[in-house]
């Protein structure tokens, strides 16, 4: 019989937190933190995806009959705990203002730190995917909005000759104040304790 016990003794054996097992394994978080609490038993491509993803078979996850001699032979290892750190959150999500300095960094600073402490620090394996996610798509709206205003001053200048306004400063003061402001209303989210950060859906 499945229990829900064993599989969260396997997960901290391996030091993973909840969010990281979500990430190694593809399965929701929210799925992972409903078997754990019995709330659900999982089944199919899930117990898989959770199997392979700890390393370990199936028959891991089912309830071991009492021990009848000494209990550590069946003891799970302990490995690595994992730490919770508040300021390494706050401190992965205000990385994204380094874009300030150079293009791309807003990128690459997040991804450097959410890849070093993932594997030990609570809540960094699915904030640092979320700020990273946030970030790429930033850039990639920008780069399309600004090939567009190219474009667009293109045909102006085919129908209007002579000089035609630039856009290109307002459209790039707007989309890094927008970037801006929004990494900060999400500092200040995690200043009270809201997780939920870059989620537009519950």
């Amino acid at each position: 019989m499945f229990s829900p016990v064993r599989i969260v003794a396997l997960r901290k054996s391996k030091g993973y937190s909840q969010e990281v097992l979500a990430e190694e394994s593809g399965v929701s978080l929210r799925t992972i933190q409903r078997v754990e609490q019995g709330e659900t038993v999982p089944r199919g491509h899930t117990i898989q995806a959770l199997a392979a993803a700890l390393q370990v078979p199936l028959e891991s996850f089912h309830e071991e009959p009492a021990p009848v001699e000494s209990s550590a032979a069946t003891e799970v290892p302990r490995a690595t705990s994992i730490r919770a750190d508040p300021q390494f959150l706050q401190l992965l999500n205000l990385s994204a203002l380094s874009l300030l300095l150079f293009p791309l960094l807003n990128i690459l600073v997040p991804l450097l730190l959410w890849r070093s402490r993932r594997h030990d620090t609570e809540h960094v394996a699915e904030i640092g995917r979320r700020v990273v996610g946030f970030q790429v798509l930033w850039q990639v709206g920008c780069f399309f909005l600004y090939l567009l205003l190219a474009l667009a001053q293109v045909v102006a200048a085919s129908y209007f000759r002579g000089v035609v306004p630039s856009v290109f400063i307002g459209a790039l003061v707007l989309t890094y104040t927008l970037n801006v402001l929004t990494v900060g209303y999400y500092a200040r989210q995690l200043q009270l304790g809201n997780l939920n950060i870059y989620r537009y859906r519950v």
